[in-house]
């Protein structure tokens, strides 16, 4: 089993091709024009075939909105109730993950961490990076009490970027193998809308001529979710610490690791099709916890298999 994860890692990085620079300025540009009283569509027209957008899926008009409306300052205090709300109902969650301090501090830190690279994703790649704190959030928030939330979160999740499909897809999948069939049905209508929403987008683009992704060479998921998870670093660094969080989140036994573990493969599956790299980083602001476990449970395999087995023969006289 050791040789086995040590190979994951060793493949995770060898994986990765040169360093990755994220950033959308497309984006930006689009919220500035709209700002200023543009159309998001007839802006959309004139960008796109100028190679704007380029490898990914031409965006849902959805966060442009907000932004353009919330101006900059209400779209900082947006992203930091966002934040703070996924740090408060995390250290709640911890309490279930850890039961020493000294567990739920490094698993504070790491969370910090995991919530701090999201952050700025959303700065540089704002669709992926809302998009993945929204599904971060919803991944701590839903319960088995309390999944109404979640759903919620993960509906508007899809209507930023259509890559969110994965978190619903698991956790219909989830809910139904646990005959949780009310939440079933909320995670299907938060679905629906989302597929709605991206089907009016995608039949707005065409009276525009335009295809849903725009034109140019696809990126590797391995390498979007390197830069994003440590930004400025090897990406191979990046590749084999996203490696060991994964294993982390595998071999912990809870209903948040099941669920962050499924959406984290699906993502990174769903990934390598055209457009779609940001369903690589959903799960970026929940992912780095895993190294806790990860780092538990290789320790544990460790311990198991440099002991021997001792046999203690104890005479007895009669």
């Amino acid at each position: 089993m050791l040789g086995v994860l040590t190979l994951l890692v060793i493949g995770a990085a060898l994986l990765t091709g040169p360093a990755l620079v994220l950033g959308d300025q497309d984006h930006v540009s689009t919220v500035a024009a709209m700002r200023d009283g543009s159309n998001y569509y007839a802006l959309i027209s004139g960008i796109v075939p100028s190679g704007a957008f380029a490898g990914r899926l031409v965006p849902l008009p959805t966060l442009a909105v907000v932004q353009s409306a919330a101006g900059m300052l209400g779209t900082t205090i947006l992203l930091c109730a966002i934040l703070a709300s996924i740090l408060l109902i995390g250290f709640e969650r911890l309490g279930e993950l850890f039961v020493d301090v000294r567990g739920r501090a490094i698993g504070m830190l790491l969370l910090l961490a995991g919530v701090a690279a999201a952050a700025f994703l959303a700065i540089i790649e704002p669709q992926a990076g809302w998009s993945a704190l929204l599904a971060g959030w919803s991944l701590l928030l839903r319960r088995r009490s309390r999944w109404i939330e979640a759903a919620a979160l993960g509906a508007a999740a899809m209507t930023i970027d259509p890559a969110a499909l994965v978190v619903v897809i698991v956790m219909v999948s989830i809910a139904l193998r646990d005959h949780e069939a009310r939440e079933a049905v909320a995670w299907l209508l938060a679905a629906a809308l989302g597929i709605v929403t991206f089907l009016i987008h995608r039949s707005a683009l065409s009276r525009l001529g335009i295809g849903e992704v725009g034109i140019g060479p696809a990126v590797p998921p391995i390498d979007v979710v390197a830069a994003a998870l440590l930004p400025g670093l090897p990406a191979w660094l990046g590749a084999a610490t996203w490696m060991l969080a994964l294993i982390g989140w595998c071999v912990t036994r809870s209903a948040l690791a099941e669920r962050v573990a499924a959406i984290t493969v699906a993502g990174t599956l769903l990934a390598f099709v055209p457009g779609m790299p940001s369903a690589a980083t959903l799960t970026i602001a929940v992912l780095p916890l895993g190294l806790v476990f990860a780092v538990d449970g290789v320790a544990s395999l460790i311990r198991q298999a440099t002991s021997r087995r001792r046999i203690t023969i104890t005479r007895v006289a009669r």
